[in-house]
């Protein structure tokens, strides 16, 4: 706990380093989940306010990238919520693409949904119901991203993706999940902010789920926006549960309850 309520002037410099981080998107995360875990980085350091946080901030790099992990959402699982997937799934299928689609996987933490799209998309190339593909995956937190580029796992997600109704695409070795190296060859992780791609991405499928949900109203649309603009015209766009488009943008709602949408224009 801090010795004195934050100025606004400290909160700006703590927020700072985050942008100099390439990081913003975090800077617009809703004030108490940002505060929180602002408190937790206080608490471990032994420091006594922002003021001096951000201080300690000034002098120490590697205290800059713990508080960009800590802050960062690094919830994720192999196919959350199975009716979505399962869903996303049907509608590609009834939708045959035989060119190359290309996935974008939005905010992805340590990479398992990115695989989870890989596995569902692998699936319906078996099928013959797409082409080529490829998926990349995006998040802020260079220590996640790491773990996605090894694709190895606790042992215990092999029987998560069987439980979704999915091929385990990997090989349990040694009490550790491996994704298949085929898979892993037409995955890549790239480290971006949400609000700020480095790179114009135009992609057939675009999953962003339970990432929406931490971000004040502001953020809210920006990463809305940001969604939408790298999908395609017809090209889906999946959220999560608890997470709506905004109105103004050019999105039909193809699934209410699993929160999959269309761009129209």
């Amino acid at each position: 706990m801090t010795s004195a309520p934050p100025t606004e002037r400290d909160l700006e410099r703590v927020r700072g380093h985050l942008v100099e981080l390439g990081a913003g998107a975090l800077t617009m995360y809703k004030g108490p989940c940002f505060d929180r875990r602002l408190a937790s980085r206080l608490r471990i350091r032994g420091v006594a306010s922002v003021g001096a946080y951000a201080d300690l901030l000034d002098r120490d790099p590697e205290e800059r990238r713990k508080l960009l992990s800590a802050i960062a959402i690094g919830v994720t699982s192999f196919f959350r919520n199975p009716p979505a997937w399962r869903r996303l799934a049907q509608l590609l299928a009834d939708n045959p693409y035989p060119g190359r689609l290309t996935a974008w996987s939005a905010g992805c933490a340590t990479g398992e949904e990115t695989f989870s799209i890989a596995m569902v998309l692998a699936g319906l190339a078996s099928r013959g119901s797409i082409g080529d593909w490829s998926v990349l995956g995006t998040d802020v937190d260079e220590r996640s991203l790491a773990v996605a580029r090894a694709g190895d796992y606790p042992a215990r997600v092999a029987a998560e993706i069987e439980a979704a109704g999915a091929p385990p695409m990997g090989e349990v070795v040694a009490g550790r999940f491996r994704v298949d190296g085929g898979l892993r060859a037409r995955v890549s992780f790239r480290r971006d902010d949400l609000l700020a791609p480095a790179a114009r991405l135009h992609c057939e499928l675009v999953v962003c789920r339970n990432v929406l949900i931490y971000f004040g109203p502001e953020g809210q649309v920006r990463a809305i926006r940001s969604l939408v603009d790298a999908a395609r015209l017809g090209g889906l766009v999946m959220l999560g549960k608890a997470e709506l488009a905004a109105a103004d943008v050019p999105l039909e709602l193809v699934d209410r309850r699993e929160r999959i949408y269309r761009r129209v224009e």
